[in-house]
């Protein structure tokens, strides 16, 4: 299975980049949906290839049903999710590519993904998200990858207000 998603950002590439890769933005979005920001290693600067190493731990409140009710009972009421980050240095036009990997290990999760930030009219910023979710937990796997996956829309979609409020409230 896989997911192909699109939201657009009031915002040009290089700010809502910025933000992306903004260790306090990560604490305040991660602070917002109940979980914490464990570690944050961002290398690189912003005019040039950029990679990021964070954890978070998460509430399983906020996950999927289907990953509610395994995790809830083997794993407890959280579960950390490492997420490694690798972006392009930017293009003439602004726009970059980023190479995403989510990894629950408890929940043997791994999301991948490849984002584009792509200047878009008005001066604002398309975002692009293409990958695909895997469990690898003997029998519920499908369906937990099944239903992560629509998932990411959603995720997009709050990223992309998260973004723009933090960009706006500056």
């Amino acid at each position: 299975m896989g997911f192909q998603e699109t939201t657009t950002i009031a915002h040009p590439p290089a700010e809502v980049f910025a933000t992306l890769v903004d260790e306090r933005f990560n604490h305040s979005i991660t602070k917002g949906v109940g979980g914490e920001l464990v570690a944050f290693e961002r290398q690189g600067e912003l005019d040039g290839p950029v990679s990021v190493t964070m954890v978070r731990s998460v509430p399983v409140s906020r996950l999927p049903e289907v990953v509610q009710k395994f995790a809830g009972k083997f794993l407890g009421d959280h579960l950390r999710m490492e997420q490694q980050e690798t972006w392009s240095a930017p293009a003439a036009d602004g726009s970059r590519t980023g190479q995403l990997v989510i990894t629950v290990s408890a929940a043997k999760v791994t999301a991948t993904s490849e984002h584009q930030l792509v200047p878009a009219d008005g001066g604002a910023t398309e975002v692009r998200a293409t990958g695909s979710v895997e469990c690898r937990i003997p029998l519920v796997g499908g369906q937990v990858a099944k239903a992560a996956e629509p998932r990411v829309g959603h995720v997009l979609g709050r990223q992309a207000r998260e973004v723009t409020a933090w960009l706006d409230g500056k």
